[in-house]
């Protein structure tokens, strides 16, 4: 017997999906920077990027290439890889540098906030009163993670320098909600997963060389060390997290999708638990605390899409 699953089952699997593999992304950038550098990091996940999508887009592909693309397409999609692949994991990884990944991903997770205003003003869905409710919890929860992050990085700080402390992952969380609003623009011109995927990479790639040349921080990156080796391995895992990210966007709704992303702050508590060593983070009650209220709005977020 062959069980058939709806696009939208599908899609909430899928979403699961990259959101595990989104969560060692965090992990791995925490024990690289401790230590090694963030421009580092950006760039090699970059590259790690462009060498897994890029081959099988020649060989699963016939040429011409460029009848993968629509000019709306590339323009999508390339700025898509400016927005979430360079600018977001810029802030993104910087805030994991300074807070660490447990109190980071949190405030990621506010990504939903932006992903449905933008989702609502610009693909024509719809905000329902159970998916309000969850949007109020995920906010409950960046009010823990600001509790907390006051408490365990400068417990004499004042409340405006604690939401000076947080402007970068909120920056980051800004940039990923306006990214599946490119990328559904793209798949709907008919690009595919992959060759997609590929220009976000390229254009990000780009858009961050050309950062580092215009601020004059272009150099060559140690190879052989320990922070290169954790920076490919978060180069793998976030591309297997968007690569499960678009397939389901290509079968689902963006408001069920995000959402559903959001389960990373749980999965990045857990794993810090379990993995990292206390002195680069210290996952306390609120930690998880905050994580799984955001979790609990985002489930329901996704219920109501």
């Amino acid at each position: 017997m062959v069980v058939e699953l709806s696009d939208s089952l599908l899609g909430v699997g899928l979403a699961i999906v990259g959101a595990i593999a989104f969560s060692g992304q965090f992990l791995f950038v925490r024990l690289g920077t401790d230590g090694g550098d963030v421009s580092d990091a950006v760039l090699v996940v970059l590259f790690c990027n462009i060498a897994l999508v890029a081959p099988p887009v020649l060989v699963l592909y016939p040429a011409p290439y460029g009848e993968l693309f629509t000019p709306t397409s590339i323009a999508a999609f390339a700025g898509a890889g400016l927005v979430g692949m360079f600018v977001a994991r810029l802030l993104m990884f910087k805030s994991i540098q300074e807070i660490g990944a447990s109190l980071t991903s949190p405030v990621i997770a506010s990504n939903v906030l932006f992903a449905t205003v933008f989702a609502i003003a610009f693909l024509d869905e719809r905000l329902t009163g159970v998916h309000l409710v969850g949007i109020l919890l995920i906010v409950a929860g960046l009010a823990v993670v600001s509790w907390e992050t006051a408490a365990t990085t400068s417990p004499g700080q004042s409340i405006r320098e604690t939401g000076a402390t947080l402007v970068l992952p909120l920056a980051a969380a800004v940039c990923i909600g306006m990214e599946p609003i490119f990328v559904s623009i793209g798949l709907a011109e008919g690009t595919a997963i992959l060759p997609g995927l590929t220009i976000m990479a390229i254009a990000g790639t780009i858009g961050f060389v050309g950062y580092l040349a215009i601020t004059g921080s272009l150099r060559p990156f140690p190879i052989r060390t320990r922070a290169t080796a954790w920076y490919v391995g978060a180069g793998v895992s976030t591309t297997a997290g968007f690569l499960a990210y678009f397939a389901a966007l290509e079968v689902a709704p963006v408001v069920i999708v995000m959402p559903l992303l959001q389960l990373t702050p749980l999965i990045v508590a857990g794993l810090s638990m379990v993995f990292l060593p206390q002195r680069l983070e210290r996952v306390t009650w609120r930690v998880g605390a905050s994580a799984l209220i955001v979790v609990i709005g985002a489930t329901l977020v996704s219920l109501s899409g």
